[in-house]
């Protein structure tokens, strides 16, 4: 069964997509490429990660994204799909970074990490980044994390009801207990979110998710950094394996809602 996992972070949880030292790439590669192929993942999506050295602002963010680029142009067939990243308080500035992330890049979405960017995924300076996404055709994927009421869950909904004509992806959405019953409420109310399945509390979830709202709200996501790596075996996966949903469910939940969503043949 093909799995696509969009939910792999570039660099480190700590140091952002900007490492430091020759051959870290390369060394980054192999731990995820080993990673990907213990757990029989075929294709993964690079993101910008946060934690980045800001010193020279929105120049910093330009080198991040062309780091993910690069990343990217290593193995585009093993990971066919890259986003960039930019910072809400660079204001008029990142509007100018997502037009080059689509048309110099090439990238195919924007990641935002409110608690880490210093502002709530509703703040007034994210919407206008969203309206320019949309217009280029990038994928905007939003951390709701709850441990961070900047991420809360509900600020998505807001965000979502504002923008329908945007298919948004929430991730980390399925934190807690709580916040997944919250993220399932809001799905049923919001068919312009698709959830990914990091932090998924059991299989039990993914079956009520399923029910709920379709299999073509979920999408597989594990929440991959490899420096250090996140896990060695990949329990969200697991998960989704032993729910007790369709395969047919689950093919939409591991590959097909990715592909559909980046527009892969």
């Amino acid at each position: 069964m093909e799995i696509f996992d969009i939910h792999h972070h570039l660099g480190s949880l700590n140091g952002g997509s900007l490492q430091e030292g020759d051959g870290w790439h390369e060394r980054d590669y192999a731990n995820r490429v080993s990673m990907m192929d213990a757990n029989g993942v075929s294709h993964a999506a690079i993101l910008a990660a946060t934690g980045y050295i800001q010193a020279d602002g929105i120049r910093d963010t330009m080198r991040c994204n062309d780091t993910v680029a690069t990343y990217r142009n290593l193995d585009p067939k093993r990971f066919p799909v890259a986003c960039g990243i930019v910072e809400p308080l660079h204001g008029a500035r990142s509007l100018d970074e997502l037009e080059r992330i689509k048309q110099e890049l090439k990238l195919d979405g924007v990641v935002w990490h409110n608690r880490f960017q210093g502002l709530a995924v509703d703040h007034q300076l994210m919407r206008p980044l969203l309206r320019k996404a949309g217009e280029l055709g990038l994928v905007p994927l939003i951390h709701t994390n709850a441990e961070s009421n900047l991420e809360a869950v509900w600020r998505l909904e807001r965000l979502a009801v504002e923008f329908p004509e945007l298919t948004l992806v929430a991730l980390d959405a399925l934190t807690t207990n709580t916040n997944s019953q919250l993220a399932l409420d809001i799905a049923r109310r919001t068919p312009n979110i698709l959830f990914d399945t990091a932090h998924v509390r059991g299989a039990g979830f993914v079956r009520q998710f399923v029910d709920a709202v379709g299999s073509h709200r979920l999408i597989f996501g594990s929440l991959f950094y490899s420096q250090p790596p996140s896990y060695e075996r990949c329990a969200t996966l697991d998960e989704i394996r032993g729910a007790k949903i369709s395969d047919d469910d689950k093919l939409n939940v591991l590959a097909r809602n990715a592909k559909r969503l980046f527009k892969l043949a």
